[in-house]
């Protein structure tokens, strides 16, 4: 399959998946606008290379799920990453605005594929390859850990909307009816579906770890709590990480609070 890679605004060249060494290689892996991902690939040679290639995390950015967030909000974390040794993968995915609604299964659609075509890719030792979302990217990432078939080395959950029937009850976000538009329904209106994508109620069939800052006010952290306590009773057993920082020091690579998630990578290498 041929996907175009971006080096620069100026230069666009085909390839079938030979990438150049280069600090970024952006893949436009279908065929709508916002369907690309970009692969940070470390420049120096990785500490934990294997014969089967280096370790990647596919990182999936958060917003709401809304469309005027994109991958850039991850890109810092993605840089950070492969100067350590391990790549990247920072995905895109169709997120809602008004007018365009209840976009929830072309979103899972976009990762489910994304993380397809990170296997697809030379160099990365997919076995070891792990998947990290931030707040609704997060909730994102728990979806993956109970529902994709090629299951993620490690799972790590940031401050993520780990309820989304409770996150719209709370109404988080800044118009508080986020969840609802981008389901396109109320929890009332269609309770299977929302039961279908709501992580609490579908465990996880991989490791997972949450990360959530005690000083969140986006997403409180009574979310990766409960949502802990719910999978306990499913007899799953979930590590909780409880960080000092709020929704956004835990994206920050110069904090303390993304070093602890820096060593939860490492250790599972």
């Amino acid at each position: 399959m041929s996907v175009k890679l971006f080096y620069s605004q100026e230069t666009v060249v085909e390839s079938h998946l030979e990438l150049v060494k280069l600090p970024v290689d952006r893949m436009q892996w279908g065929a709508e606008d916002w369907q690309f991902a970009d692969l940070y690939m470390p420049d120096e040679p990785s500490p934990y290379q294997k014969d089967e290639g280096i370790p990647c995390v596919m990182l999936i950015h958060g917003g709401f799920w809304k469309k005027k967030f994109t991958l850039d909000l991850m890109a810092p974390i993605a840089e950070d990453l492969a100067e350590q040794g391990i790549a990247a993968w920072n995905i895109e995915f169709k997120g809602w605005e008004s007018g365009d609604e209840g976009v929830w299964m072309d979103t899972f659609s976009d990762v489910m594929r994304a993380w397809g075509q990170l296997a697809l890719l030379p160099g990365i030792d997919i076995v070891r390859s792990m998947i990290l979302g931030h707040s609704a990217g997060g909730h994102l990432a728990l979806m993956m850990a109970a529902v994709a078939e090629r299951k993620p080395w490690l799972t790590i959950a940031q401050a993520p909307i780990a309820d989304i029937v409770a996150a719209d009850h709370a109404k988080l976000s800044d118009g508080g009816d986020a969840v609802r538009r981008w389901m396109g329904c109320a929890p009332e209106g269609n309770e299977e579906i929302w039961r279908r994508v709501n992580p609490v109620d579908n465990p996880p069939k991989t490791s997972v770890v949450l990360m959530h800052g005690k000083a969140d006010e986006d997403v409180p952290w009574i979310q990766s709590e409960s949502y802990a306590r719910a999978m306990k009773a499913k007899g799953v057993e979930i590590q909780k990480v409880w960080l000092p920082g709020d929704h956004y020091s835990i994206i920050d690579v110069a904090s303390d609070d993304w070093l602890t998630q820096v060593e939860t990578i490492r250790d599972w290498l």
